[in-house]
């Protein structure tokens, strides 16, 4: 199946650039890892939405933007409409060297290097399907942007324990939100059971940093940011009905992360980049194999074994 034509009445009719009807004159800036992000030609309904769903993330004008983005008109004609009960959403990607194409529910966007980044969304959406709409266009442009920064974004459950924070890495159905909830009886705080980011050491320091993103599944609170945590750990997940630690070796580790990168993984353009990004990733400590069990003990485990 070619480009688009899961989701678009005419894929060949993509918009070739970023351009067209903007919505309104409002913007919003969301403070994000690598950003801020300035997302203009909202309507008044929409700004407000996303205000609505971000929270604190999504405030007024602050500092210069990083990186901007545009929202633009689209007929719902352009759209395909179909059932999606029981289906698993996937977007459409066109990979390009210097630019990349997605299509989705109700949404077409772009992202070009023109040499930096920028992005733009067509929707036909300003209702209650836009905040929806509006989050998955952002979940791309961030993890583009952290691999341009050394940094990427990880399909993981991100757990605070301590001053720092450990990721729980694996595919949907390794047991993250299982583990995550777990930990929430423990008193921890869950920073987000979907998708974390992972920043390069500052000057000085030693560990990566992990920082809270909004985009969650079941758990994580989406409205509110929080400070860059030292990453105590790395742990592939694997249910069991024991309780135990592995160590992994440095290939096991890249694989892990590379696997766990979602939408830079599959670009052919950027995947040397996002290697690369990984590796000194990687490279900065030891990672684990962690099989747990429902009784939640493997807390017990982590905090004896990993300093």
């Amino acid at each position: 199946m070619s480009f688009g034509e899961r989701f678009l009445a005419v894929p060949d009719l993509f918009p070739a650039r970023r351009g067209g009807e903007p919505w309104g004159d409002r913007e919003v800036s969301l403070d994000l890892p690598g950003g801020p992000y300035a997302v203009a030609g909202l309507s008044p309904a929409q700004a407000e939405a996303a205000r609505e769903r971000f929270g604190e993330i999504c405030g007024q004008a602050g500092p210069p933007p990083a990186v901007r983005g545009r929202v633009f008109t689209a007929a719902a004609a352009d759209f395909l409409t179909f059932d999606t009960r029981g289906w698993e959403y996937s977007m459409d990607f066109a990979h390009g060297e210097r630019s990349l194409r997605l299509a989705g529910l109700e949404l077409m966007a772009r992202l070009d290097w023109t040499p930096d980044l920028t992005g733009a969304l067509w929707t036909s959406e300003e209702g209650e399907h836009f905040p929806g709409i509006f989050e998955n266009f952002l979940r791309v442009l961030v993890a583009y942007r952290l691999v341009d920064l050394g940094g990427v974004v990880l399909h993981c459950a991100g757990v605070v324990d301590g001053p720092g924070a450990f990721l729980f890495l694996g595919p949907s159905g390794a047991g993250k939100t299982t583990l995550s909830r777990l930990s929430e009886e423990t008193g921890r705080t869950v920073l987000s059971d979907d998708l974390n980011a992972l920043l390069p050491a500052p000057p000085g320091a030693s560990a990566p940093r992990v920082v809270k993103l909004p985009f969650t599944g079941d758990l994580g609170d989406r409205r509110q940011g929080g400070p860059a945590l030292p990453l105590r750990g790395l742990l592939r997940l694997e249910k069991g009905a024991v309780d135990s630690l592995r160590a992994l070796s440095s290939g096991e580790t890249l694989a892990l992360l590379f696997a766990c990168s979602p939408f830079v993984n599959a670009d052919p353009y950027r995947r040397d980049n996002l290697l690369g990004v990984l590796a000194r990733l990687a490279g900065a400590g030891p990672a684990w194999e962690l099989t747990f069990s429902l009784t939640g003990r493997f807390w017990g485990i982590l905090d004896q074994e990993i300093p």
